[in-house]
């Protein structure tokens, strides 16, 4: 059969990382390694190509239109699958990816035949074979017009093949992550063993947690070209004995990579020794979610960390000169004090780069939101992207809610010293790269502030 992957490009409303970031549809290319051997496979990344939708379901004709995405893809995904039903009603069309595997609810459409709810790498090859004639029909997909209880869904099966890379070879020179060009992602884990109640992480796993064999990892890394690697694990510094068998397994390999990851502030501030040794085989930038510098967030968040355990994992950063991209939950009890101490707080610390994220009411997340007025309808989907603001906030109107962020943002990233560092590090391709970036998101800010002002 022939078997059409897409990731779909992002909606014009959502804010943000689109304009800062391209990676690989690493999930796209996991499924298309179990199906490439015995069908004929494409991945189209529309992220990054120019022509229609209508214009590759046309030229490759297939026999099965799959696309994933998240919760802010729901009306492209739907959209696509539409697409591809009225050029040829005979196609079938899948749809998966994790909001879906959480809400399928939310992709319930008469364009869409099958949704991917559980197991995506055993069910969605089991499917293929069942629309052959070949296997039965694979628990973990759920039919059109179908719903299922969680209850009902098999356990959490974390097989991970290596994915086909080859497929998105023509993309591959356009995928960076703000300052990291030419990235290649890999997940050594799934889920998150810690309980944030803001995180829609653990609700996809449902709380379980799962490593992968780090010799499995080395060995998927042996195959990747670029020099540059994201882990994209919820969180790769949960255990000091296996961040410390990564380093010497990089070690043993000969590995010569540059890696950014995410990790938790508590791991960087009880392990300086392992964070220094890290560095020597090629880290370079940790995504901390540092969450909130005011210890009364933190408990509210669920975070088991204090301030000070923020602060000591920043100066650790620093002293080893690893980069840090910063979270931060911008609050609706915020004001211009609060505003003002953050601000504060991150330019003392060194922090220089920073994503500003208004507390967003996910699905399935515990925190509790009930106090706070919901100002974007949940079935806004491009809208929840974890910028917009989607709560009321308490002690200023929308308008300047937007206008404060966007100025934390100015102070934070556009300081002279850290302006003059990225000039004499970075290439000047990668710069312009990351000034139209910020230009549009800048342009996204304020016409939210023009949208509040107008609805006040």
């Amino acid at each position: 059969m022939r078997i059409l992957f897409v990731r779909p490009a992002s909606s014009a409303e959502t804010i943000g990382l689109q304009h800062v970031m391209v990676v690989e549809p690493l999930e796209l290319e996991v499924l298309a390694a179990l199906t490439v051997t015995r069908h004929q496979v494409v991945i189209v990344d529309m992220i990054l190509e120019k022509k229609s939708i209508d214009y590759f379901i046309r030229r490759e004709n297939p026999d099965v239109f799959c696309v994933t995405g998240y919760i802010t893809h729901v009306p492209q995904m739907i959209g696509y699958c539409r697409t591809a039903k009225a050029i040829n009603p005979s196609v079938t069309t899948v749809t998966g990816g994790v909001h879906c595997e959480v809400c399928p609810e939310d992709l319930e459409d008469g364009s869409i035949d099958f949704r991917v709810v559980r197991n995506a790498t055993r069910s969605f090859p089991t499917l293929i074979e069942y629309l052959e004639g070949e296997e039965s029909f694979p628990a973990g997909i759920l039919p059109k017009n179908e719903k299922v209880s969680p209850s009902d869904l098999p356990p959490f099966d974390f097989y991970f093949p290596y994915p086909d890379r080859h497929l998105t070879a023509r993309y591959r020179k356009h995928y960076f992550y703000i300052f990291h060009n030419k990235v290649a992602l890999i997940k050594t884990s799934f889920g998150c063993p810690f309980s944030c109640n803001f995180c829609f992480c653990r609700e996809i796993t449902k709380g379980s947690y799962f490593e992968r064999p780090l010799n499995e990892v080395i060995e998927e890394l042996l195959t990747i070209r670029e020099k540059n690697i994201y882990i994209v694990d919820d969180d790769f510094l949960t255990g000091r004995n296996r961040v410390k068998d990564f380093i010497d397994a990089n070690r043993s390999a000969n590995l010569k990579k540059n890696y950014l990851l995410y990790g938790r502030a508590d791991f960087i501030a009880r392990n300086p020794d392992i964070m220094a040794d890290f560095k020597s085989v090629g880290l370079k930038t940790v995504i901390v979610g540092f969450e909130s510098f005011d210890d009364d967030e933190l408990r509210k968040y669920n975070k088991n960390i204090d301030s000070g355990t923020n602060e000591e994992a920043m100066r650790i950063l620093n002293s080893l000169q690893i980069d840090c991209y910063a979270t931060i939950i911008v609050s609706p009890d915020w004001g211009t004090e609060e505003f003002a101490f953050c601000g504060k707080k991150i330019r003392e610390l060194g922090i220089h780069y920073v994503n500003l994220q208004p507390l967003t009411p996910l699905p399935g997340t515990g925190a509790s939101h009930d106090r706070y007025e919901q100002i974007i309808p949940r079935t806004d989907f491009e809208k929840w992207d974890l910028a917009h603001v989607t709560l009321r906030p308490v002690k200023m109107c929308t308008a300047d809610f937007y206008r404060n962020i966007l100025e934390l943002y100015h102070s934070i990233l556009f300081q002279p010293r850290f302006l003059l560092k990225y000039a004499k590090t970075y290439s000047l391709p990668m710069m312009v790269k990351m000034i139209k970036g910020s230009y549009h998101v800048n342009r996204q800010y304020l016409e939210k502030i023009r949208e509040a002002e107008s609805d006040a």
